[in-house]
């Protein structure tokens, strides 16, 4: 596929992630639709080198590029670099410790399609990196707890930038949700797929999770709360995930 017939970019950051490098190469290899996008690996200087790993794979396949920091960057300031740099009309992230639905790109793109969405998300379950990390299996699917709040995974127009901005690159810990509150008060079209699609990963050595962080995410709460917007998730797209979180099981199961 010719560059310019991407259909969606897919924006991964890494940061000692090197254990996970090849999950994720096989993660995407496995998606129905990766001929049609575009993924960009972001590796912010880190010091376990990932894109060692990544090159080769980059090499052989042509619509994956990976781009290196020379200095240590935030994952917004990352997320931004790739936002720049993607060729499709749609943008999405994953962190590389998160697992994609083998069909979400495919359902994403599909969606796409039918309506003109500026920003797309899916039904998102929290897991454990347990003996059962990233199965697919619907008994296990069934037990773990739906997110009612996007921000692990969310797809949105690349020219949206234009309307909204970049993502804050003040900000280390609730970017996604500033980002969020810009969306709910500019009045986008939103779109929650309802299907379960994304599974992100909680484990203590997320950010959010460390003891010297909590006076960080204190002190961009505040500095949020003055900016001239409600900063709060759309509370339609909350509404619409505690409905699906309702409904038997097998209306959101999508078999792998």
């Amino acid at each position: 596929m010719h560059q310019n017939d991407y259909k969606l970019t897919v924006i991964i950051s890494t940061y000692s992630d090197r254990e996970l490098v090849s999950k994720k190469l096989d993660e995407i290899t496995g998606q129905s639709a990766f001929d049609s996008c575009e993924f960009i690996f972001i590796d912010a200087c880190s010091p376990e080198h990932e894109h060692e790993l990544l090159q080769p794979f980059c090499s052989k396949h042509l619509n994956c590029r990976i781009i290196r920091s020379d200095e240590r960057i935030s994952l917004y300031q990352a997320w931004n670099i790739g936002w720049k740099e993607a060729r499709a009309p749609y943008v999405c992230v994953s962190n590389m410790d998160d697992m994609m639905h083998p069909k979400l790109l495919e359902t994403v793109i599909r969606e796409v399609g039918m309506g003109s969405w500026d920003v797309l998300s899916v039904l998102i379950a929290r897991q454990e990196r347990d003996s059962n990390w990233n199965s697919w299996d619907q008994k296990r699917l069934s037990r773990l707890d739906l997110n009612t709040r996007p921000g692990a995974y969310f797809a949105w127009r690349k020219d949206l930038n234009s309307v909204l901005g970049m993502f804050d690159e003040n900000l280390v810990l609730i970017g996604d949700k500033d980002f969020w509150a810009r969306i709910r008060d500019h009045r986008l079209r939103i779109r929650l797929i309802p299907k379960l699609l994304y599974l992100y990963t909680k484990h203590e050595q997320q950010l959010s999770k460390k003891e010297e962080f909590r006076h960080l995410k204190a002190s961009e709460r505040k500095l949020c709360s003055q900016k001239p917007y409600p900063h709060e998730w759309p509370r339609r797209f909350q509404w619409k995930a505690r409905l699906c979180r309702s409904l038997p099981f097998k209306y959101i199961y999508e078999p792998a």
